[in-house]
């Protein structure tokens, strides 16, 4: 499966990349077919970059040469998304038909603006996404086929003529503006939007100082939904199935729905669907009396979601996602029992030992992994990487735990405990402010070739040793 993924993955840059006289997907199902016959040990390789390179065909479009009309009939198809100034929604067109999709901005001033499912009629004025100098935004949207976007100023400019709101989207809508409104009473601001972001993942209207002392912290995945919120969530949900007589494959089978319950509230993000596949494989695998093999889980989430939905390839979300899980699971069982040994050598005291004999080797085993495998990625999109981000990473990932759960219970109970909610979030506000000033040393590399980058996990897939098995709850 990781063999098919990583076709899948090279199918879809060789189409965005490189020119050919003919069509990329017939050139290259043709040499995939002379691949897979020559070398029948890379058949599932050669299989990826056929079904790689014809998916993104099929998904990428030339932009319109005429924009859409001003006034037009519009299906949403994203939920409404908070941002600075107002709400954005993605839709697509009903009249006249596109093939393209928009983005709608609602101003703050717009109290009801429509939602998933919603069909609308609007009139505006459309405009080409902004090119930013050190993110080319239109083409980031112009890879999810968005070609124009538009804002709404008042209510006069929409109106709902068939309503969504019985989809059952919309419940997982409703349920995080629900966790929203908990937050945003009972903390303080910067707190709020630090939980919600780490329960669901984080908003457009974040804090954009805040988001990036997090990024140059190191500690920005905790924004972002993935396998350690999902580990987390399982834990506690597994933890709570076994004091009652629901039997093994009824627990495990619980544990999936919980999985992907907490996948579709999140948003259906790269990292988190990636982590309830996983999940998804490696719970059912002593079920139905097969081996967990993480990487092959690995391979099929990624697989998957780049079928469905090809242009996350070039989003740091994903990469992030992929390329830390990647590196963990190949170094992690070494690097950890090599840490483990020197501790070991270390003579502390009898309450301490557990915590700095294990905790602390696997925690920093994983931390160092992680950034090991998204390091290029980050010099790459950011040009910059903290060297004392597994500092950071330890004053912060231990809390991560207790914090999660705080966000759930408050919301669950409507603001109890909102103290110690607030001071879990503050020591998170406080180790990203502090690890991400400027006094941090770091690495600094603007301008990093992109074949660079792909040449080196190409060389980590080919020369990493196979990894030991592990425990399906350190794969997740």
């Amino acid at each position: 499966m990781l063999q098919l993924a990583v076709g899948v993955a090279l199918g879809i840059v060789a189409v965005e990349w490189l020119p050919m006289p003919v069509a990329p997907a017939l050139a290259l199902g043709l040499l995939s077919v002379v691949l897979g016959v020559s070398v029948p040990a890379w058949a599932w390789l050669a299989l990826g970059v056929a079904l790689g390179a014809a998916r993104y065909e099929l998904w990428r479009a030339t932009p319109p040469a005429e924009p859409p009309p001003a006034r037009a009939l519009l299906r949403a198809v994203g939920t409404l998304e908070p941002v600075r100034n107002g709400y954005r929604l993605l839709c697509a067109f009903e009249q006249p038909p596109r093939p393209d999709f928009v983005l709608v901005y609602f101003r703050p001033q717009v109290s009801r603006p429509p939602d998933y499912g919603d069909v609308f009629q609007i009139e505006t004025t459309w405009r080409r996404p902004p090119r930013f100098k050190r993110f080319d935004w239109a083409k980031y949207l112009e890879r999810r086929r968005v070609h124009y976007i538009g804002t709404v100023f008042s209510e006069r400019q929409f109106a709902v003529v068939q309503s969504g709101r019985d989809r059952w989207q919309r419940q997982f809508t409703q349920a995080r503006q629900s966790l929203r409104h908990v937050l945003r009473k009972h903390l303080a601001p910067e707190s709020a939007a630090l939980l919600e972001g780490m329960l669901v993942g984080a908003t457009g209207d974040f804090p954009p100082e805040l988001r990036e002392a997090f990024h140059r912290a190191g500690t920005g995945h905790l924004l972002a939904t993935s396998g350690l919120h999902v580990a987390i969530g399982l834990h506690a949900v597994y933890w709570a199935l076994r004091w009652t007589p629901v039997p093994f494959a009824g627990r495990m089978g619980l544990v999936v729905a919980f999985a992907w319950l907490y996948a579709l509230l999140a948003g259906l993000r790269p990292s988190i669907v990636r982590a309830a596949t996983m999940a998804t494989c490696l719970l059912s695998a002593g079920i139905v009396g097969r081996e967990a093999d993480s990487l092959n889980a690995l391979g099929l989430a990624g697989a998957l979601w780049l079928l469905i939905a090809p242009h996350a390839l070039f989003e740091v979300g994903f990469q992030y996602s992929f390329c830390a899980v990647l590196f963990i699971l190949l170094f992690y069982s070494r690097l950890e029992r090599g840490l483990s040994a020197l501790a070991q050598k270390l003579h502390v005291p009898t309450p301490l030992r557990r915590v700095v004999h294990q905790g602390i080797p696997s925690l920093l085993s994983v931390t160092l992994c992680a950034q090991a495998g998204i390091s290029l990625v980050q010099l790459y999109h950011f040009g910059h990487m903290s060297l004392l981000s597994p500092i950071a990473n330890l004053l912060a990932v231990p809390l991560a735990y207790p914090t999660l759960l705080m966000g759930f219970w408050l919301w669950l109970s409507q603001g109890v405990g909102a103290g110690v909610a607030e001071w879990l979030c503050t020591w998170q506000i406080s180790v990203a402010y502090l690890f991400g000033a400027a006094w941090v040393p770091s690495i600094r590399l603007e301008g990093l070739p992109a074949p660079l980058v792909v040449a080196f996990y190409a060389a980590v897939l080919l020369c990493a040793p196979e990894p030991p098995l592990a425990e399906p709850e350190e794969q997740v």
